[in-house]
């Protein structure tokens, strides 16, 4: 009887302990789950600030709003100066829309009542028109002028170009520093890694001025027109491919890791170098590609410095763009916001989408077998 009671007792202190143990995951699960979607949504909150901004206009951009705004009726004393201000306003499509002569002279402090008195224009066809420009300015203004399109190709084209030149090169010098068995390789090496240590803003007057005596060298290049556009957007892909102190310990690293066995076995089996690389040692590199790829793409993307510097104003990329929506007396925030944002937006689809090829490359090396 006794031995009976003993084990009703040891089952229930082990149920006990069971049950114990499970709401402890069952806590730590929710505690775990409930901290991430804190940081999820402290993460996410800038953005989301960020986009309903781009639908206050600029009189209301001191404030903060956490949703979109209800749009305003416009005012007919509005004055057409203050209106080109807030709304960045092309008076020549207003004139054609409104049916006002192209030769006729709007001052700045004329209103729309006046407009409408003048012109014999009904107030709710100005109405009509400036209805939503409240609200949806900023992408109006943006998304219908052809400088940010053409802005966001170069960007693109700059971006892609630089990555591809980039991992390339990077992968022939860890080929060629794989190992760092040499004097000469160490201080090849070095010579890189010093490159971390170095401003950019201390190099960028003499290498500008080196750039700028092999590209006066190129016929063309001191006359407008597409051939000089062509080597400036190559200028600024040549400068982010050379080489980098980030790219270069990335591949060394990888590459002197692999087994220099792999690369004697194909010798004896008559491949060649280059076939060594292109069969062999290029498949092996996803972790590292995908990291460079990782690191360097926002670096890209959002490059203001080189292009600012050796891009004519019209022929330049994103973030000079948006820095030159900024006016010298007043400044249009609407448009402002939703360049910055259009800007990131790209970034983010591509992180999103392309999400799964990162984590595999760079989970590729992290489970043996």
């Amino acid at each position: 009887m006794a031995g009976i009671v003993g084990s009703y007792a040891l089952t229930k202190l082990q149920v006990r302990s069971i049950f114990t143990h499970s709401r402890q995951r069952q806590l730590l699960r929710i505690v775990g789950t409930a901290v991430m979607i804190i940081y999820a949504a402290i993460t996410i909150f800038p953005f989301y600030v960020l986009f309903v901004r781009t639908f206050v206009s600029t009189k209301d951009s001191t404030e903060l709003h956490l949703w979109i705004p209800p749009a305003q009726e416009i005012s007919m004393d509005a004055q057409v100066g203050n209106l080109a201000v807030f709304y960045n306003l092309d008076l020549k499509r207003v004139k054609e829309a409104l049916g006002i002569p192209q030769t006729e002279f709007l001052q700045s402090r004329i209103t729309l009542k006046q407009i409408s008195e003048r012109y014999n224009i009904p107030p709710e066809r100005i109405k009509g028109y400036f209805a939503g420009f409240h609200t949806y300015n900023g992408w109006i203004t943006l998304l219908s002028g052809a400088d940010f399109w053409l802005a966001l190709g170069r960007t693109l084209l700059v971006t892609v170009a630089s990555l591809v030149g980039l991992t390339i090169l990077s992968i022939f010098t860890g080929y060629g520093l794989a190992g760092l068995r040499r004097r000469g390789q160490m201080i090849i090496y070095n010579v890189y890694l010093l490159q971390m240590v170095i401003p950019a803003m201390l190099i960028i007057l003499p290498q500008f001025m080196i750039v700028q005596w092999f590209a006066r060298l190129l016929p063309g290049y001191d006359s407008p027109g597409l051939l000089r556009s062509v080597i400036q957007l190559l200028i600024v892909v040549l400068i982010n491919i050379k080489g980098g102190a980030v790219s270069t310990m990335i591949m060394t690293s990888f590459i002197g890791a692999i087994p220099k066995e792999i690369e004697e076995a194909a010798q004896l089996d008559g491949a060649s170098q280059m076939q060594y690389m292109r069969h062999i040692l290029f498949p092996l590199l996803k972790v590292p590609v995908a990291s460079l790829v990782v690191i360097m793409l926002p670096q890209f993307w959002n490059q203001f410095l080189e292009p600012f510097v050796y891009l004519d104003q019209s022929n330049t990329t994103l973030l000079p763009l948006i820095q030159n929506l900024s006016g010298v007396y007043s400044t249009n925030f609407q448009i402002l916001y939703t360049a910055v944002f259009v800007s990131i937006l790209p970034l983010a689809v591509v992180y999103l989408v392309f999400r799964r090829f990162f984590i595999e490359g760079a989970m590729a090396g992290a489970v043996k077998g």
